[in-house]
C-alpha cells in the first residue's frame, strides 16, 4: 500500500543550510497520486513505502510510478548503478511513465539539498539526472561531480531532451560540474541543458563553479575557455528562465542560447555575476543563431567582463531586453541588432547592493538601488505590487517566490 498525499503544486522547501526551511502552500489543494520514497538504507525491491523505501532514485522512474506521482529522495549521497552515466536517467521507451502537465511526476530531495547526487566520471556522457519524457519535476537536489579527462567526457547536472516538454527543474543547487578536469574536448559541460524541447520552466536554481579548468590552473593545458555553461539552451520554445543565482560560471556564460531556433524565450528575475580572469567569455547572457520573440527584464548583472548581453551571429525578431540593472553595461558590444530592443535599462551602477559579493550572497540590502526598480509587465506580480531587478525580492527575502539562500558559500 502507498502512501497517498495532498500537496499543493507550488510547495517549494527553500532554505539553504542554515537557514530555516520555510514551506508556504498557495492556491486551491488538490489531491494528487501516491508518494514513494527512496534512502540509502532502502533496497529496489521494497514496496517504496516510507517505513520500506527503495534504495536508488533511478526507481522513480518505472513502474508503479505514474503520471502525479511524487518520489522522496532522502538525505546520502546517489551514484549511477547500472554504468549508463546518469545517477536518473528518464528513458524514452514504453515502459518509463509519463507525467502529464496536470498530472507531472516530482522527483525531489526530501530535506533541500540533502540528497546528493554526484556526477559519474566514466569517458562518454555524465549527467545527473537525463530526462527523456514528458512532465518531470526534478527538486532540491544538490547536483555535482565529474573528474575523467577523457576526450569524450562530457558532463551535465541536468540534461533535458527534445522530449522533455513540460520538464520543470526547481531549487536545486548544481555546482562543480567538470571542475576537476583538464580537457580540450569540444563537449560542453553545463550545469542545465535544453536541448530542442517545450515548455521548460528553470527556477529558483543556484548554480556555481561550472566547467573544466583554465589554461594554467592546476597545471592544466588547454586551448578550450567558454564551452562550460550556466544554463544552455539550444533550439528550445516556450522556455523560461527565472529568479535563479548563477555566479562562477565563467568558463563559458552563465545563460547562453546557441544554435537551432529558440523561440518564446523568457529570461527575467536572474542574478548573474562574475567573470573570467582570461577576460573571456565577455559577459554574462549569450544570444546567437536564431531567435522569435524573447524577453529578458529585471536582471541583475554584477562583473561582467563586458556588459550582461553579449549578441553575435544574431538572427532575430520581438527579442526584448528592459529593466535590467548592471555595474558594467546592458549591451555589452553596444550598437544595434536588427529585431532586438534594449530600453529602461540601468547601467554602470557602482553599487547594486548585495549583501555581500565577496560570500556570494546576492540577496538585497535595503538601500540597493535594485529595489522597485523592475517592470511588472510580463511577469508575475510580487507582493507589494514593485518588482526588485534581482532573484530575490526584498520584501519577501527567503519566501517561496526566491532562490536558494547561501551560507558561507564561496566560488572554488
Amino acid at each position: 500500500m502507498t502512501n497517498r498525499l495532498i500537496r499543493s503544486p507550488h510547495s517549494v522547501l527553500l532554505s539553504f543550510s542554515g537557514v530555516c526551511a520555510l514551506l508556504i502552500l498557495f492556491g486551491t489543494v488538490t489531491a494528487q497520486g501516491a508518494t514513494y520514497y527512496v534512502a540509502t538504507t532502502g533496497s529496489d525491491s521494497n514496496p517504496g513505502t516510507s517505513d520500506r523505501p527503495w534504495r536508488n532514485p533511478q526507481r522513480c522512474t518505472t513502474s508503479p510510478i505514474k503520471a502525479g506521482d511524487t518520489c522522496i529522495v532522502r538525505s546520502g549521497t546517489y551514484t549511477d548503478t547500472d554504468g549508463n552515466g546518469a545517477v536518473v536517467w528518464v528513458y524514452n521507451r514504453t515502459t518509463t511513465p509519463s507525467g502529464t502537465a496536470s498530472g507531472p511526476i516530482t522527483i525531489k530531495s526530501e530535506k533541500p539539498l540533502g540528497a546528493v547526487i554526484a556526477v559519474s566520471s566514466r569517458n562518454g556522457l555524465n549527467t545527473g539526472f537525463y530526462v527523456d519524457k514528458p512532465y518531470y519535476v526534478i527538486e532540491g537536489f544538490n547536483i555535482s561531480g565529474g573528474s575523467n579527462s577523457g576526450s569524450s567526457a562530457t558532463y551535465h547536472g541536468i540534461y533535458l531532451t527534445s522530449s522533455a516538454d513540460g520538464a520543470v527543474v526547481r531549487a536545486n543547487s548544481i555546482h562543480h560540474i567538470g571542475r576537476a578536469v583538464c580537457s580540450n574536448s569540444d563537449n560542453g559541460f553545463p550545469g542545465v541543458f535544453v536541448k530542442g524541447t517545450s515548455s521548460v520552466l528553470i527556477e529558483r536554481n543556484r548554480i556555481y563553479s561550472i566547467g573544466r579548468r583554465r589554461n594554467g590552473e592546476s597545471g592544466c593545458s588547454t586551448t578550450r575557455y567558454q564551452h562550460d555553461h550556466g544554463i544552455y539552451v539550444t533550439g528550445a520554445s516556450n522556455v523560461t528562465v527565472r529568479r535563479n543565482v548563477i555566479y562562477d560560471s565563467n568558463r563559458g556564460y552563465p545563460i547562453h542560447v546557441y544554435r537551432g531556433t529558440t523561440s518564446n524565450l523568457n529570461i527575467y528575475h536572474n542574478t548573474l555575476s562574475g567573470k573570467s580572469p582570461t577576460g573571456k567569455p565577455t559577459g554574462h547572457i549569450l544570444l546567437a543563431s536564431t531567435i522569435r520573440t524573447a524577453n529578458i527584464k529585471n536582471n541583475i548583472s554584477t562583473d561582467a567582463k563586458s556588459g550582461m548581453v553579449v549578441i553575435t551571429g544574431l538572427t532575430a525578431s520581438g527579442v526584448s531586453i528592459n529593466y535590467n540593472m548592471s555595474n558594467t553595461i546592458t549591451n555589452a558590444k553596444g550598437g544595434s541588432y536588427s529585431g532586438v530592443q534594449f530600453s529602461n535599462n540601468f547601467d554602470r551602477i557602482s553599487t547594486l547592493g548585495f549583501v555581500s559579493n565577496s560570500t556570494n550572497d546576492f540577496r538585497l540590502v535595503s538601500g540597493s538601488p535594485a529595489i522597485n526598480r523592475g517592470t511588472t509587465s510580463g511577469v508575475p506580480p510580487v507582493s507589494d505590487g514593485a518588482p526588485d531587478i534581482s532573484a530575490y525580492e526584498y520584501a519577501v527575502q527567503n519566501n517561496i517566490s526566491s532562490p536558494l539562500t547561501p551560507t558561507g558559500l564561496r566560488a572554488l
